[in-house]
C-alpha cells in the first residue's frame, strides 16, 4: 500500500502534497521510491497567515520511499503568497513523515513540520508542528478502493496569535479503469489552527494517469465551506 502525495489539509504546500497522497491511495503499490513536483494554486483560508483571504502558488518537491512496512517522505516547496499588504515569495517549510503498516489496511504516521520558511515574510509560522495520523485503505474489488484518515496536530504556538491544536479527518473512494486512469473523491474536515477562523469541511476530486512505466500525471481540485478553493497538477517519477 502506498500513501504518497495529496490529501487536502489546507496549507498551500500541504494542499499539494496531500492531493497527491490521496491519489496514490486509489491503487496499492509495491516497494518504491518516488519523486513528485507540480504547480498548485489556492485561494482562501490559510494555516500560515491568520487570514481567510490568502492567495498562494506552490511548486513542491516530494521524495517518498516505501520498503516493506516502512515508508518515509520529505517535502518542501517554493511559495508565492499574497494577502492584503503581503506579497512574498521564497522557500516554505519542510515536512518529514514516517509511516508503519500496522496491517494490510491500516498505517500509522508521524509527521514533523520544520520551520524552514521565513516567518518574517509570512512563509512560515516559525514554529514546529507535530502530527500523528492513522490511515485506512481497502480494495472492495479489483477496480474500487476506499480510504480514510484521522489525525491530530500539535501546533507550535506563536506569541500574540490565538492558536490551537487541531484534529482532522478524511474519507473517500477511488476507481481504477482499464487504461490505468484512476479517479477519486474525498470529503475532508479540519479544525482551524487559528481560533478566530472557521473550521473547514470540503470536497476534493482527483484524477491520475500513467504516461509510461516511469512517469504519471495527476490533477486535483477542491472547495470547502470557508470558500477556500484549490487546483493543481503534479508529475511523479518512479525509480
Amino acid at each position: 500500500m502506498t500513501h504518497t502525495i495529496f490529501k487536502i489539509i489546507f496549507l498551500p504546500i500541504v494542499l499539494i502534497l496531500i492531493g497527491a497522497l490521496t491519489l496514490s491511495k486509489v491503487v496499492q503499490a509495491a516497494d518504491s521510491t518516488k519523486l513528485t513536483t507540480g504547480v498548485f494554486y489556492a485561494n482562501g483560508q490559510s494555516d500560515t497567515i491568520n487570514s481567510d483571504d490568502v492567495t498562494s502558488i506552490s511548486v513542491p518537491l516530494l521524495l517518498s520511499v516505501k520498503k516493506d512496512k516502512l515508508s518515509f517522505g520529505v517535502s518542501m516547496s517554493y511559495l508565492t503568497i499574497e494577502s492584503g499588504n503581503i506579497n512574498e515569495q521564497g522557500l516554505g517549510d519542510t515536512t518529514l513523515s514516517l509511516g508503519y503498516d500496522l496491517s494490510r489496511n491500516f498505517t500509522v504516521k508521524l509527521k514533523e513540520k520544520l520551520p524552514t520558511g521565513d516567518e518574517n515574510r509570512s512563509l512560515s509560522t516559525g514554529e514546529n508542528d507535530t502530527s500523528v495520523q492513522l490511515d485506512y485503505f481497502a480494495i472492495a474489488d479489483k477496480n474500487v478502493s476506499f480510504f480514510g484518515s484521522v489525525g491530530y496536530k500539535l501546533v507550535g504556538k506563536v506569541a500574540g496569535q490565538n492558536m490551537q491544536d487541531t484534529a482532522y479527518a478524511s474519507i473517500g473512494t477511488g476507481r481504477l479503469y482499464s487504461d490505468k486512469t484512476s479517479i477519486g473523491v474525498s470529503l475532508d474536515y479540519r479544525e482551524s489552527v487559528f481560533r478566530n477562523l472557521d473550521d473547514q469541511l470540503g470536497i476534493a476530486a482527483f484524477i491520475s494517469k500513467p504516461l509510461n512505466e516511469t512517469y504519471s500525471l495527476s490533477g486535483f481540485a477542491g472547495f470547502d465551506t470557508t470558500q477556500t478553493n484549490s487546483i493543481g497538477v503534479s508529475l511523479t517519477t518512479k525509480f
